[in-house]
C-alpha cells in the first residue's frame, strides 16, 4: 500500500530522522513512538504527502486511498452535518444524483432509466444502504451524536472537533489509515471501540500514540524515533514487546563496555561537533561576518545539541534504573505521613452539581480514606472535571457538603497561567520547602537536569510544564491529589517517571484518566463511575 525509501527530514540542518525505509501492507498494524519533539508528526505528514521529505521518496500502490487524522482538527468553516457527510466520499454526491433521477422518473422522464440503474448499481457496490447506519454508529461511539447537524464547527469544543475529524475519516473507509494520537479526547469507551474497529479493519494502519495499552491492543510492529539515533529503531510486537526488547538492547550496550563506550563517544563527538559549529557561527556573527539569521541558526543548533546530550543521559539513567532500581532518585519526600486505612480524609454528603441547567450529579455521597488510589471514569461531558473542582473547593456545589480533613491539591488539564519568567528551580522551591541541593536532586529525578534549572517557565513545552507541576504536587504538603487527565502532553519517558512518583507518594490520589496503563501503574484500587447524573462505585 505504501513504501518509503531512504526517507529523511531535517530542520535547521539538524536531522529528525534519516535512512527510513518503511513498507505498509494490507493488514499491517504499525505503531510510531518516541519522545515529544523528535519528529513523529512530521514523519506522518511526509508519508501522507502534506510535507516534502529532505531526501528519499514515498510511493503508494495505484488506487490506494489514505485516511489521515492529524492532532489538529480541520478547517471549522463548515457545519457538523456537512463535515461528516463529506466523510462518506463518493456516496454523498451519488445520493444527490439518485434523488435527482428519482424526481425525474416521477415526472415521467423514462430516458434516465439507464442512468438510474447504473447509479443504483454503484450505490449498492459502495454499500450505500448501510451508509446512514455507519454514520449513526460512528457518531455514537465517538460521542458526537449529541451535536446538531446545523452546528458550525467553530462552535464545538476542540475535543469534539478532534472526534468529528476521526469520525469523518472512518466513514470514508480508506485503504490505509494514518493516525496521529487518535485517542486524544476519547473516553475509555471510545478508545475501546476504536481498538475493536481497527482490529476488523482490512487495510493498513500506521498510528502514532503515547497510549501504551492502546498500542498493545492494536499494533504488531513498533517504529521508534528516540531522539538519539538518527535512524528509526524497529521492534516486533506491541508496546510491551517493544519496551522489553529496547531494554535488552540498551543493557547489551551497558554490559559490553567497549560497545557502550564507542557509542557514547560517537554521540558525544557528534554533540561536540554541533556545539563547535554553533560557536563558529556565533564568532563570525560577533566579528561582523554573519547575520541575525545566522545568529538565530546558531542558537537553534546549540539548543538541539543540548537536547541530544540530555536525552542520551536520560536513556543511560533509565536503563540503569531498570537494571538497578535502588539507584533511581527519590521522587517523593517523606511527607505527608501515611494515613491509616480507616481514617476518612475527604467526605461529600448529598452532593448535587449542575452545569448550564443540566444535572451532573444528584444527591451523591462519597468518601476517600487512607491509602486510596481512586480512578474516576465516565463518558465525555459527564462532569468529571467539575466534580474534581468541587472536591478541591474551586467550584461551588448546588447542594450538599464537602469536608476535607487535610490539604487537597488539584491538577487541572492546562497550565497557561504558569507561563511566566520564573525559572524551574525558583518555581519548585517556592512551592516545596526544601534546600536548593535537595530541590536540584528532586528535579533531576523528574528529568530536569542542571541545564534546565534556570529555564523560564514560559519556554517549557506543555509536557515539561505538566511534569514540573506534578513534581511540585507530589512533594507538596497536600495529602489528597486530585488529578485531571495527568497523562495529557506527557511522552512515555515522562509517564514512567510520573508513575513511579505517584507510587512513592504517601497520600491519597483521585484521578481522571482514559489511559488504562497509567491507572494500573499508579496502583488504582477503587473505581468511581460518573454517568447520567449518578456516581457509582464499580467492583474490580
Amino acid at each position: 500500500m505504501l513504501k518509503a525509501i531512504s526517507l529523511s527530514k531535517q530542520y535547521d540542518a539538524e536531522p529528525l530522522f534519516t535512512g527510513l525505509d518503511l513498507i505498509v501492507n494490507a493488514g499491517d498494524r504499525i505503531g510510531l513512538v518516541g519522545p515529544n519533539g523528535v519528529g513523529k508528526s512530521s514523519l506522518l505528514r511526509v508519508l501522507v504527502g502534506e510535507e516534502s521529505p529532505s531526501s528519499g521518496h514515498v510511493a503508494r500502490a495505484p488506487g490506494t486511498t489514505v485516511g489521515y487524522v492529524a492532532q489538529q482538527a480541520s478547517d471549522p468553516s463548515t457545519t457538523v452535518g456537512d463535515f461528516l457527510a463529506d466523510g462518506l466520499g463518493e456516496l454523498r454526491p451519488l445520493a444527490r444524483e439518485l434523488r435527482d433521477l428519482e424526481r425525474r422518473l416521477a415526472d415521467g422522464d423514462t430516458g434516465v432509466l439507464d442512468a438510474y440503474g447504473a447509479a443504483q448499481e454503484r450505490w449498492t457496490a459502495l454499500d450505500g444502504w448501510r451508509a446512514q447506519a455507519r454514520l449513526t454508529e460512528v457518531r455514537q461511539r465517538l460521542d458526537v451524536d449529541h451535536l446538531d447537524d446545523a452546528t458550525g464547527l467553530h462552535r464545538v469544543s476542540g475535543g469534539e472537533r478532534a472526534r468529528l475529524t476521526l469520525a469523518r475519516v472512518l466513514l470514508d473507509a480508506p485503504d490505509l489509515l494514518v493516525l496521529d494520537e487518535p485517542t486524544n479526547h476519547l473516553d475509555a469507551d471510545g478508545i475501546a471501540w476504536l481498538a475493536d474497529w481497527l482490529a476488523g479493519f482490512p487495510g493498513g494502519v500506521l498510528v502514532a500514540s503515547h497510549d501504551r495499552a492502546f498500542l498493545d491492543r492494536t499494533v504488531h510492529r513498533i517504529v521508534e524515533l528516540d531522539g538519539i539515533h538518527d535512524e528509526p529503531q524497529t521492534y516486533t510486537g506491541g508496546y510491551t514487546d517493544h519496551r522489553a526488547e529496547k531494554i535488552r538492547r540498551w543493557q547489551r550496550l551497558l554490559t559490553d563496555y567497549e560497545a557502550q563506550q564507542k557509542d557514547h563517544r560517537r554521540w558525544l563527538a557528534d554533540i561536540d561537533r554541533t556545539k563547535a559549529q554553533a560557536r563558529g557561527v556565533e564568532e563570525s556573527v560577533r566579528s561582523g561576518l554573519g547575520s541575525d539569521q545566522l545568529r538565530r541558526y546558531a542558537k537553534k543548533v546549540a539548543k538541539k545539541a543540548k537536547a541530544r546530550e540530555r536525552r542520551l543521559r536520560r536513556q543511560m539513567d533509565s536503563i540503569r534504573w531498570l537494571a538497578q532500581p535502588r539507584t533511581r532518585p527519590t521522587l517523593a519526600l517523606a511527607f505527608p505521613q501515611e494515613t491509616p486505612a480507616d481514617v476518612e480524609v475527604l467526605r461529600a454528603r448529598d452532593l448535587t452539581v449542575t452545569a448550564g441547567g443540566r444535572p451532573l450529579l444528584a444527591g451523591a455521597d462519597l468518601s476517600v480514606r487512607g491509602g486510596d488510589r481512586i480512578l474516576l471514569t465516565g463518558p465525555n461531558g459527564a462532569g468529571k472535571t467539575t466534580l474534581l473542582r468541587v472536591l478541591a473547593g474551586l467550584h461551588a456545589a448546588d447542594g450538599g457538603t464537602v469536608d476535607a480533613a487535610t490539604g487537597v491539591a488539584l491538577l487541572p488539564q492546562t497550565h497557561d497561567d504558569l507561563r511566566t519568567d520564573v525559572t524551574v528551580l525558583e518555581h519548585f522551591r517556592s512551592r516545596v520547602p526544601v534546600y536548593a541541593d535537595d530541590a536540584e536532586r528532586l528535579l533531576d529525578g523528574y528529568l530536569f537536569g542542571p541545564d534546565q534549572w534556570d529555564a523560564r517557565l514560559r519556554t517549557l513545552s506543555d509536557g515539561e510544564l505538566r511534569r514540573l507541576v506534578l513534581a511540585v504536587m507530589v512533594n507538596s504538603p497536600a495529602r489528597v491529589l486530585l488529578l485531571d487527565e495527568p497523562a495529557n502532553f506527557l511522552d512515555v519517558e515522562s509517564l514512567e517517571v510520573v508513575e513511579v512518583a505517584l507510587r512513592q507518594f504517601r497520600g491519597m490520589v483521585v484521578l481522571v484518566s482514559h489511559d488504562a496503563w497509567f491507572a494500573d501503574a499508579v496502583g488504582v484500587d477503587r473505581r468511581w463511575r460518573l454517568a447520567d447524573g449518578r456516581l457509582t462505585e464499580e467492583t474490580a
